[in-house]
């Protein structure tokens, strides 16, 4: 199976998540983030935030609560630059505020971020707002993503114990890494979805192989790197994200070319960079043509039924976090 990139920051593109009605992108060489986007970005005559861009559901500002357990020095790390990174979700990986399942534009209570808007120039207009710290990005008072009717919602089904693989793509690269949780589905629905229901089954990686899967279906694997060193919950499995963005983290960070080297070795030639580059200051050419494969092992003994997968991704260039929701069906 092809996957599409991302067009967003991050999203989760298989299993099919919420996002993705009818799973129809997963196999088509189109921009997959574009599903539930405004007028000329809109597909399917999905408009206005309905359900909202697939790679736009995140938790915005915020910080770990307590000191980094992934040291300054440590391989772990995705940018090593002179901006204080300490607080970024990635250096105590699971332990800051989250929308399990996000929320669309990170702010939806507000924090001083303008409202969606059903113009697109308008919805622009509300990114432009000012960089108070560690709210930096987003839109304020957007959908909580367990209270929204998403159309076409695939379930994925499996067996308990079961080997799944899973992929994800970035467009706007935070570095950091992520970790695949299991929740099962609540009697009253996935409004009722908490991030302690996602902490109590943490998924565990099948050893450290990953791969980059590039539009034409070709993979090249390498060998990841995965800690269950101070993260949360205690003992889980976070994977860095194996893709290194540009040297410095500053605007030039936005050149495909990365001219002054990338912040650690790329995992396959051609796997780096910040991943949407600016042209005079204007969002310019999405231009990662392929996905991170990995494989997520299953717990035995799983009771049949429904259940969501989760997709987490702390990541370590801004104080942000992105999320995926997939539904899964447990089988005997």
């Amino acid at each position: 199976m092809a996957f599409v990139p991302s067009l967003g920051h991050g999203n989760l593109q298989f299993p099919p998540p919420w996002t993705n009605p009818g799973g129809w992108l997963a196999n088509r060489t189109t921009l997959q983030c574009r599903i539930g986007c405004i007028e000329k970005f809109a597909f399917r005559g999905i408009y206005d935030h309905k359900p909202g861009c697939d790679c736009w559901w995140y938790t915005n500002g915020t910080r770990i609560p307590g000191e980094p357990t992934i040291s300054d020095d440590s391989p772990l790390r995705t940018f090593f630059d002179d901006e204080d990174r300490s607080t970024k979700p990635w250096r105590a990986p699971g332990t800051s505020k989250f929308y399990p399942c996000g929320a669309f534009g990170g702010n939806p209570s507000g924090l001083g971020h303008k409202p969606l808007r059903p113009s697109l120039d308008a919805f622009f207009e509300s990114l432009k707002v000012p960089q108070n710290g560690i709210l930096r990005g987003g839109c304020g008072y957007g959908m909580d993503a367990r209270d929204v009717d998403f159309p076409e919602v695939v379930t994925s089904t499996y067996k308990s114990g079961s080997v799944i693989e899973t992929v994800w793509g970035i467009s706007a690269n935070h570095g950091g890494g992520y970790s695949y949780r299991l929740c099962k589905l609540p009697a009253n629905g996935k409004a009722d979805i908490t991030e302690e229901c996602f902490q109590k089954m943490p998924l565990r990686f099948e050893g450290t192989k990953q791969a980059i899967q590039f539009y034409n279906g070709t993979r090249v694997y390498f060998d990841g790197m995965k800690t269950s060193n101070g993260t949360f919950p205690p003992g889980s499995e976070w994977m860095r994200n194996p893709i290194p963005a540009c040297k410095p983290h500053g605007e030039v960070s936005f050149s495909p070319e990365c001219p002054d080297g990338t912040q650690f070795e790329p995992p396959v030639p051609g796997a780096f960079g910040f991943g949407v580059y600016r042209l005079d200051g204007v969002a310019g050419k999405w231009f990662f043509e392929w996905s991170i494969v990995d494989r997520v092992m299953l717990p035995p003994g799983l009771e049949p039924g429904q259940y969501v997968l989760g997709f987490r991704w702390d990541t370590e260039g801004e104080n942000q976090a992105w999320a995926s929701c997939a539904d899964i069906e447990i089988v005997d």
